[in-house]
């Protein structure tokens, strides 16, 4: 049958980040730092120049000019500054300089920026440098655009001036020739009849002195005003008389026309020369286009802030994805309520780590017994008491006597857990007897007799080399209690042969009918096979599972022991973080004890 599915939950983006916090933020910092160092390695300066602009032409004062709009003159304008003339003249402007700046034209162009407003005149030009003298070649470069794009537009200007001005005065020329031509084309005609020349003296003869009697007369009375008046008269008979007889003349006709051109032509000429005076004046006062710059007096330093900012976000980024990948292939228990759902077993009891009660001993329930390691210890010991018998039950026949301490790997506290939990065991007055099958460490040994020589044990007892009963150590729990301890023996065997042959099972039958309570110390599950043969000898198995393990490995023990078979026992949270409520309890251990309930002293 298919195992169902661990009720863990996988664990969010969030809860991995929380957990490798410190792995986030070392990474935000480190990448943080990075940023930092190459905003300062690579600092660019910004230099920014402001130009109103506007055209040329609008400032004519006597034309009819009509302007573009100024979106368009605007957009216009921000293409020739951004233009190879513009830049080329802006590097001549910087090599003049005192001291001269060698910029080449192409770089102005990579490094140059030209915005035009949305609204209004104004075009914005921006310059970026680097380098140790960044600060002061943006500002140069920016402002020698500006004066480039000026003296350009200046110079555009006047041409277009001057061209029209010299366009002018061909045409004042050819307006001249023309009067010139028509005048001499009139005098011809007048000078071919005598006739003809002597009516057109005595006409203007007549009309100078109508002209004349005409004009003011101060002084003049009464009897001159009537004299003039009656020759004026008489002028004006004689003009029209004069000027009939002109007309009847054959070529009449054509100097008539003659004149009515040369009129015209003179007019066409007044007007030429009206304009021409218009577009001199209107070449003195126009300008370059440029009707205000703001230079660039400072140059902003790239935002070393935004180098900064985005490391720590990328970093952060970065340890996220890493603690979210880690968090995914390697979860770990955090509460000892976890493992439960995992291994499908209750939950005994959870042993504090030692170094939170400053716990200098592996034996605490011996040498440091009101902490809360001790009893917690003395709870486990009490729950496979219950277990055996049942509550109130202790004559009874126990369920089980004998009881393998299984881990996954090393270092989870198990060999620990067997020695503390079997002296527990014994002050409570059960018999009781560990073996220490673990051939491999021998810790439950080392913790029980120190650093003495090994004793006699199992192997021996295989071998025949010593009975039993001979084979027994004992370790001394009270004053009157001890605890047994079956080692694994001086004879060197095979550990897979030794725990797979019928005879060591029936030593370790024969050993648990003669106790209450047997634990046995198994080696990892995971790690040596033979731990599995020992496991299966076990009336029960008791897990061992220590704070902080990795999740997948409590599967895969679960999945092992479902080949074993032995019922398990429950499990044991070991090394877990010291509860309030733990501290809080310690009192009532002292009035239990008559004793001061304090952690061991360091």
């Amino acid at each position: 049958m298919a195992d169902p599915i661990d009720p863990i939950s996988e664990p969010t983006v969030l809860d991995a980040a929380w957990r490798f916090k410190w792995l986030v933020l070392f990474l935000a910092l480190a990448v943080a730092g990075l940023g930092w160092f190459y905003a300062q390695a690579s600092r660019d300066w910004t230099a920014e120049v402001t130009l109103a602009v506007q055209d040329p032409r609008s400032t004519n004062l006597f034309g009819d000019f009509t302007p573009e709009t100024s979106e368009r003159y605007v957009e216009s304008q921000a293409a020739i500054l951004s233009s190879r003339v513009v830049a080329k003249r802006a590097a001549r402007l910087l090599a003049e300089q005192d001291p001269p700046i060698v910029v080449d034209p192409d770089d102005i162009l990579e490094n140059l920026e030209v915005r035009a407003g949305e609204a209004g005149d104004l075009i914005t030009v921006t310059y970026t440098a680097g380098g140790p003298d960044g600060e002061l070649v943006a500002i140069a470069v920016a402002n020698a655009v500006a004066e480039a794009y000026r003296e350009v537009g200046g110079a555009t200007a006047e041409f277009a001036f001057s061209a029209a001005l010299a366009s002018l005065d061909e045409s004042i020329g050819e307006v001249e020739a023309e009067i010139a031509s028509l005048q001499a084309r009139i005098e011809g005609l007048l000078s071919s009849d005598p006739l003809r020349q002597e009516l057109k003296a005595q006409l203007d003869a007549a009309k100078a002195e109508l002209a004349e009697l005409e004009g003011p007369r101060p002084g003049t009375d009464a009897d001159g005003v009537d004299l003039a008046a009656a020759r004026i008269a008489e002028l004006g008979l004689r003009i029209e008389t004069l000027t009939e007889a002109l007309e009847a003349n054959p070529d009449a006709f054509e100097l008539v026309d003659l004149q009515t051109r040369q009129g015209e032509a003179r007019e066409r000429l007044a007007d030429l020369r009206t304009r021409r005076d218009q577009l001199a004046v209107d070449a003195e006062v126009a300008g370059s286009g440029v009707a205000f710059i703001d230079h660039a007096e400072i140059a902003k330093p790239s935002s070393v802030g935004l180098f900064v900012g985005l490391g720590f976000l990328l970093g952060a980024l970065l340890g996220v994805v890493i603690a979210a990948t880690v968090g995914q292939r390697a979860r770990r228990f955090d509460e000892r309520q976890e493992p439960e759902p995992i291994l499908r077993t209750r939950f005994i009891a959870d042993i504090p780590d030692f170094a939170t009660e400053r716990i200098r001993t592996l034996l605490p329930v011996l040498d440091a017994p009101h902490t809360a390691a001790a009893e917690s210890f003395r709870f486990v010991a009490a729950a496979i008491a219950l277990k055996q018998r049942g509550p109130g039950l202790r004559d009874t026949e126990p369920a089980f006597r004998s009881v393998a301490a299984v881990s996954a790997g090393v270092f989870e506290g198990k060999s620990v857990v067997v020695a503390n939990t079997a002296i527990a065991a014994a002050k409570s007055g059960a018999r009781v007897l560990v073996v220490d099958a673990d051939f491999g460490h021998q810790e439950l040994t080392r913790i029980l007799l120190g650093d003495d020589t090994p004793p006699m044990g199992l192997t021996d007892v295989e071998r025949g080399v010593i009975g039993l009963g001979d084979a027994f150590v004992q370790v001394a729990a009270t004053e009157s209690e001890r605890v047994s301890l079956l080692a694994r023996g001086l004879t060197d065997v095979d550990p897979h042969d030794f725990f797979s042959s019928p005879r060591t099972v029936e030593i370790l039958q024969e050993a648990v009918e003669q106790f209450d309570l047997v634990l046995l110390d198994t080696p990892p599950l995971l790690r040596v096979a033979y731990s599995s043969t020992i496991v299966g000898v076990a009336d029960r198995a008791l897990v061992v599972i220590r704070h902080g393990s990795e999740i997948a490995t409590a599967q895969e023990l679960r999945h092992q022991l479902d080949l074993v078979d032995t019922p398990l026992l429950g499990y044991v949270y070991n090394a877990a973080p010291l509860r309030t409520e733990m501290a809080l309890e310690l009192g009532s251990l002292s009035a239990r004890s008559g004793g001061r309930a304090t952690p061991a002293s360091t």
